[in-house]
This record gives C-alpha cells, structure tokens and sequence, in this order.
C-alpha cells in the first residue's frame, strides 16, 4: 500500500516544523529528541530496509529530482544496496551518538546532521522539508551543550529523588511540629 506523495510531503512537513519549534524553544530537549530520532531512524528505518528491502535504496536514487543525484545516487547504491544501508545506518547512529554527547561533540553531530538532512533533500519532494530541520539544527550550534545525554537524565533523576525525599521530609517535620503542639496543649489543659 503505497502512501500517496502530496500525504507524504504534509505529514513530514507538519513533523518537520513541529521539531523546528522545538529547536528554537526547548533547544536541550530538542537536542535529545534529534538524537534519539537519528538513532531511530538508523537502527529501525535503515536496518529493516537493510534486512528486507535493501533494492530500495536503488529505486529511492532512480527518484531523485536532479539527474546528477539520480547519476551519483545509483552509482552509490547499485553495486550493493545492502552495503550502501549498512553504511546509512551507521552514519545516522553515529550522528545520534555525537548528538547525544556534549560540547564540540555535540556540535560536530549536529554539522554532520545538517550536511545529512541538506545532502538528502535533493533526492524527493517527500524530503525536500528537511531543509527546513537542518536550518533549525544551524541554531542548535549556536547553543553549547556541557552535559551528555545520559549525565542529564541521571541528574533529573536524582533532582526528582531529592525532591520527593525533601517533600517526605517537610511532611515529617510539619507532622512532628503539628505533634508537639497538640502536646503542648494537651500539657496546658
């Protein structure tokens, strides 16, 4: 069942924007999400098409719009479809393994995922909104990002950790003063 083109253009263009908004609001956030998006799409998207459909990597470059895309693109992906997706996957993952870093790593898989997103739009009108995302990703290296993706989390995780022992603990010492003055009244009676 084939999604028709105009579907597949809007559904990516809405996803699209809406992760450039991210970008320009929530930049960290956005950051991990892209990372994690990368990530996906190398491991899910790239290692299915690997294992069951590795020919479409051909007819994706008998698409594109330019003949010299289509020329460059079939001269990459004909010899070995299978060995062209091995290579796709692990340059998304590595892009989300750079994204999900921090400092100049960060901003190198960023550079990496513009060139990415900006290197594939020529191939389709379905994918030609990723210019759109990697203008987005040219702020993100604006932004400095000092702390990992997973050194985030951990951090997170622990602030919501301290809080609930801090709010345990304000319980307590609300109970235990509320405790003493009924004491106190009790001793005054």
């Amino acid at each position: 069942m084939e999604v028709p083109m105009l579907t597949r253009v809007v559904v990516w263009s809405i996803f699209v924007l809406a992760v450039a908004v991210f970008c320009l609001l929530r930049p960290q956030a956005a950051r991990l999400f892209l990372g994690g998006f990368f990530g996906v799409m190398g491991l899910v998207v790239h290692g299915l098409l690997v294992i069951t459909n590795p020919e479409g990597y051909v007819r994706f470059a008998e698409q594109a719009l330019l003949p010299f895309y289509r020329q460059i693109g079939l001269f990459l992906t004909e010899p070995n479809p299978r060995a062209f997706g091995i290579v796709m996957l692990i340059l998304e993952v590595t892009l989300a393994v750079l994204i999900l870093s921090r400092g100049y790593w960060v901003k190198v898989g960023i550079l990496g995922a513009i060139l990415f997103l900006v290197g594939i739009s020529p191939l389709g009108f379905d994918v030609m909104p990723n210019l759109l995302l990697a203008a987005a990703l040219v702020y993100l290296l604006t932004q400095d990002f000092p702390r990992d993706a997973i050194t985030m989390l951990r951090d997170r995780r622990s602030r919501r950790t301290a809080t609930a022992v801090g709010n345990r603990e304000a319980r307590s010492t609300a109970l235990s003063a509320h405790n003493n003055e009924t004491v106190d009244l009790t001793r005054r009676t």
